[in-house]
């Protein structure tokens, strides 16, 4: 399968909701968020699509500038098409973007298939949070330090 990985477009904004709410729901991200991450990190935010322009994921990331981290904020690939490589191309995707000291996520602790992923790409499991979302969901946060040397 060809995937080409580029920008998100705002008339797409609605589709990218369908997506995170199948996926994450009951924790998905409202609309206007997703529409106020676009407005402030377009750059971050990107789509993977078919040869037949339909979208199959997407990830965001953010910049905290105050310590010059790179987050990724969301990461998600439509459930029929994962275990295709789509998540992997989307992080490497952005953080190829990141000009940052260090890259953050936060994870599930059971999403193994995550994990997975993100340690193939060098992330390490940095401190466990309990109750990191205030609804007592556990979180891991992971990190991948110099991201400016990465080679992806």
């Amino acid at each position: 399968m060809t995937v080409k990985i580029r920008k998100v477009e705002i008339t797409e904004i609605q589709e990218i909701f369908e997506i995170d709410k199948k996926e994450f729901e009951p924790m998905n991200y409202p609309l206007f968020v997703l529409k106020q991450y676009y407005d402030l990190f377009s750059d971050l935010f990107l789509v993977a699509e078919n040869e037949t322009n339909d979208i199959l994921g997407y990830i965001i990331g953010g910049i905290n500038t105050d310590n010059n981290e790179g987050w990724v904020l969301s990461v998600a690939t439509k459930t029929a098409y994962r275990g295709h490589g789509i998540g992997t191309q989307l992080c490497e995707a952005l953080l190829n973007k990141f000009r940052v000291n260090c890259v953050l996520l936060t994870v599930h602790p059971d999403n193994f298939g995550a994990i997975h992923i993100y340690k193939k790409l060098g992330f390490k499991i940095s401190e466990r949070k309990e109750n990191y979302y205030g609804d007592n969901s556990p979180r891991n946060i992971m990190k991948l330090d110099k991201i400016t040397n990465i080679k992806i």
